[in-house]
């Protein structure tokens, strides 16, 4: 009776420490679940980040290239029509030659050197007059 009750003792605190054991592995892959979903879900949120940065980029490089065209067509619009008209006036020629720069320079709209032609006649052909 001394044996079974020994082995009975032994197996039984076999079982609790096995069962201690499971619930130990069953509680640490638990919390590492958690912290891969968690992981994840970070994850997700910094790609669903530089997603929506890449599109709000990407409009505004749009918005650039429209804005630096409809410069473009407004400087010569006006300049040709200074060109024909015959003269400038003072006003005229310092909005022109401001919105050519903004157009021009590299560190702003970074325009090309096609109208520079034209800012040329207007500034050297034309009479400015006061008004």
């Amino acid at each position: 009776m001394e044996i079974f009750l020994t082995f009975a003792v032994g197996a039984g605190g076999a079982a609790i420490v096995k069962g201690l054991f499971d619930l130990a592995h069953w509680w640490l892959n638990r919390k590492a679940q958690k912290e891969d979903k968690a992981t994840e879900r970070e994850q997700a949120e910094t790609n669903q980040q530089k997603t929506e940065m890449d599109e709000l980029l990407r409009r505004i490089d749009i918005l650039f290239l429209a804005d630096r065209t409809i410069l473009y067509d407004r400087i010569k619009h006006l300049g040709k029509s200074y060109i024909e008209r015959g003269y400038i006036t003072v006003e005229e020629l310092e909005d022109l030659k401001l919105m050519h720069k903004v157009y021009h320079d590299p560190d702003k709209l970074n325009g090309n050197g096609f109208l520079d032609g034209i800012m040329h006649t207007v500034e050297n052909s034309l009479e400015i007059r006061a008004k």
